[in-house]
């Protein structure tokens, strides 16, 4: 499952790395504190930071770092 441009509940486009950008910013954390907290290399997590689409579990796992709904995370990164 990806998520990818339409978010369903509003209809407009999407954009992961934008969500990541506002909670990285939020909660004062480095793309190194996120890579630590998910179990991955900080590589990956600046190419999800770079993508504008993620599959479901990458969207859970995040939003769950964040600790905001998925839905909340999403709509962040809504343009």
């Amino acid at each position: 499952n990806l998520i990818s441009g339409l978010n369903q509940s509003s209809g407009g486009f999407m954009d992961i790395g934008k969500s990541i950008k506002k909670c990285l910013r939020k909660q004062g954390m480095t793309q190194q504190e996120l890579a630590e907290k998910l179990g991955i290399s900080l590589r990956r997590v600046n190419k999800i930071a770079n993508s504008t689409y993620a599959n479901t579990e990458t969207v859970e796992r995040l939003s769950g770092v964040f600790d905001i709904k998925a839905s909340e995370f999403i709509a962040l990164g809504e343009v």
